[in-house]
């Protein structure tokens, strides 16, 4: 069997058509924990699980162990699940391949393994997976199904919201789905929990940006990157007010430090970009933005256009001493960062 979507492995698993053997990997691994449990589900009820599912970690699998499992018969339900976490295939010499390999190629018909990835990096590049990675996915589509989940654009992920807020009875525009995706930085597991909850309030009507704002937790980079653009825009009301909604949601100065930090500097880079007469994808390749993250440096070089290089640069030194203030003064942190936030107003 070729390598798989996540869509197709999506309606395989909806449909109940289960192969021996599944390989998941990729950038998305929010996805990939996703999918998996799913599966698991699919495969075995939670019943019965504890008789019938079987984890090993990877970095201290038994392939002796693994062998003898794969053989036992399930008890009391149609298969055996059995897992195997962060496999790191490149790590395997020649004769335990070999062998695992021989495992997995002669599955019982009543045996299920997932092999499934979230703790290491299996990438050699941006998308190409090490070799001998490369060659067991490559054996693991041949022998059952192996899916690498890539991170998903805002418009990707547009569509799928509006058509699982449909399938619950409501209706979302398609700018409004985008909004949602950036609002959770195109995370998928945020955004699912997001559409049950707006759905069951919006109880058959259009979900709003309004919705989304009153119901969504929002992100700290969203709001950093809201702060930012208020500060760089000279608007001190705006730039207080925001930082106000911040530590009412209890977060910690550092942390709304980093926020805005990475917010300027995705500034900063589109800055150079326009300067330089490139676009926001060249950017985005530029500084190895993925897929789901992109928009980012998308708002900032649509936006960037009336900040001063020298003053973005400017501000993100000012933030950089507040970082080593923060980690090393005994001053009240809200006050480093309000004094920080000043100084970058009167720039």
């Amino acid at each position: 069997m070729p390598q798989l979507s996540d869509i197709e492995v999506a309606k395989r698993i909806r449909t109940g058509t289960i192969d021996n053997l599944y390989f998941f990997y990729g950038h998305d691994i929010a996805s990939v924990e996703a999918y998996t449990k799913r599966l698991i589900t699919k495969i075995v009820p939670n019943d019965n699980q504890d008789l019938n599912l079987h984890s090993f970690e990877g970095k201290s699998l038994d392939l002796g162990e693994l062998a003898d499992v794969c053989e036992g018969l399930p008890m009391f339900s149609e298969r055996t699940c059995i897992t195997i976490n962060d496999l790191d295939v490149e790590s395997l010499k020649k004769d335990d391949m070999n062998y695992l390999k021989d495992i997995l190629s002669d599955l019982p018909q009543t045996t299920v393994v997932i092999i499934y990835i979230t703790g290491i990096n299996v990438y050699k590049s941006k998308t190409r997976l090490f070799d001998k990675t490369g060659r067991f996915a490559a054996f693991c589509s041949k022998n059952g199904v192996a899916c690498e989940f890539k991170f998903k654009s805002q418009y990707d992920l547009a569509k799928i919201i509006t058509a699982k807020v449909e399938k619950q009875g409501s209706f979302i525009s398609k700018s409004s789905a985008v909004y949602l995706a950036q609002k959770t930085l195109c995370d998928t597991l945020t955004i699912n929990n997001e559409i049950s909850k707006l759905c069951a309030y919006a109880n058959g009507r259009e979900i709003t940006n309004g919705d989304i704002d009153f119901l969504c937790s929002t992100q700290v980079e969203t709001d950093s990157f809201k702060l930012a653009h208020a500060i760089a825009k000279g608007d001190a009301k705006r730039s207080f007010g925001i930082l106000d909604s911040l530590y009412a949601d209890q977060l910690d100065t550092i942390t709304i430090v980093g926020g805005i930090s990475a917010s300027f500097i995705d500034l900063y880079r589109a800055r150079l970009a326009r300067d330089s007469k490139r676009t926001y994808k060249d950017a985005a390749d530029d500084f190895s933005y993925p897929k789901n993250l992109e928009f980012k440096i998308q708002n900032a070089y649509r936006d960037c256009s009336g900040y001063k290089t020298e003053r973005l640069r400017k501000c993100i030194q000012y933030l950089s001493e507040a970082d080593l203030d923060l980690k090393s003064s005994k001053t009240d942190s809200r006050i480093i960062l309000e004094k920080t936030i000043t100084k970058m107003l009167m720039r």
